[in-house]
């Protein structure tokens, strides 16, 4: 039931700074412009938790849990949220046209290699 959903979302930091992963930022905006009430866990990937471990063996934040669930795969996930979290109580954010949707992951893509990247010469 959707009217009570709860959402956990996993996103690692580097163990210096708080929130530079886009992939975690993505799923964040996506639950919060639809109005979802979910927690947020920071993991540093250098001190990793033993539980984490459990969670997702072989694989690294972002991840979600809702319902018990976990996913990990990003695309996945927002899949997973544009079906479950539907009309009428939630807002329907995925694009109207596939093709729309392809053009806004390779952006994506493209604009978390740049932000990355720490060779500013390897930009032009």
């Amino acid at each position: 039931d959707c009217s009570s959903a709860r959402a956990n979302l996993l996103k690692y930091i580097d163990g210096e700074s708080i929130g530079n992963c886009p992939f975690s930022q993505r799923l964040f905006m996506i639950l919060w412009l639809k109005g979802v009430v979910f927690n947020v866990t920071t993991v540093d990937l250098k001190r990793k938790p033993a539980d984490l471990h459990n969670l997702a063996p072989g694989t690294h934040p972002p991840f979600l849990t809702f319902n018990g669930e976990v996913k990990t795969d990003i695309n996945k996930i927002e899949e997973f949220l544009e079906d479950v979290l539907a009309p009428p109580k939630y807002p329907k954010l995925a694009a109207k046209q596939r093709e729309s949707n392809t053009a806004g992951n390779n952006i994506f893509a493209k604009f978390s290699a740049y932000i990355k990247n720490t060779n500013c010469s390897l930009n032009r």
